[in-house]
């Protein structure tokens, strides 16, 4: 198997072996830059943070039913495994939020 090829299916992996992940033909994965939000919003942040991702989340389902794709945001993951995987020190840079998006079969 190419390297290219491995990705999808440790992302769907982390993602509690949702395969629908490994099948997408994209997968949007939402970061939260902590400090970056804190500063502003002190406790408020991760409330804000959340309620933005699901903003976005929901704009992505808007935007597919317009182009006749599926698509399906999904919360289970493991947030170490998908820090790891895209390079995220997991406490400064976050996995907040996954969306997979592709032909509906």
């Amino acid at each position: 198997m190419k390297e290219g090829k491995k990705y999808p299916f440790q992302l769907a992996s982390a993602a509690f072996n949702q395969d629908l992940i490994a099948r997408c033909g994209v997968t949007f994965v939402w970061t939260a830059v902590i400090p970056r939000t804190k500063w502003k919003y002190r406790k408020r942040c991760y409330r804000y943070t959340c309620l933005d991702a699901g903003h976005i989340g929901k704009n992505l389902y808007l935007a597919a039913e317009d182009l006749g794709l599926g698509y399906c945001t999904i919360g289970a993951f493991y947030d170490e495994q998908i820090n790891q995987l895209i390079g995220l020190d997991g406490i400064e840079e976050t996995t907040i939020y996954l969306g997979g998006m592709g032909q509906i079969s």
